[in-house]
């Protein structure tokens, strides 16, 4: 279903593959905060949030740049 939705859209696929990373990372890490502020350990949990997102950004280097290269072609 992804690589038609892919050849579909004219999307490269690494990108797709990235979005999918890292929408799973955000859901594992969200069940881990979960279980650690239940267990009441919010420091800990803070730090896999701050973790989760260093992660996350990091691993969306490559899309961003994508989206700036796009736009300043558009641009005069």
């Amino acid at each position: 279903m992804l690589q038609s939705f892919v050849s579909k859209a004219s999307i490269n696929s690494t990108y797709l593959m990235l979005l999918i990373k890292i929408t799973g990372i955000a859901f594992l890490s969200e069940f881990a905060v979960s279980i650690c502020k239940d267990s009441g350990e919010s420091a800990i949990a803070s730090k896999i949030e701050l973790g989760t997102k260093i992660i996350i950004i990091s691993m969306s280097i490559p899309i961003i740049s994508s989206l700036l290269e796009i736009i300043l072609s558009v641009l005069p």
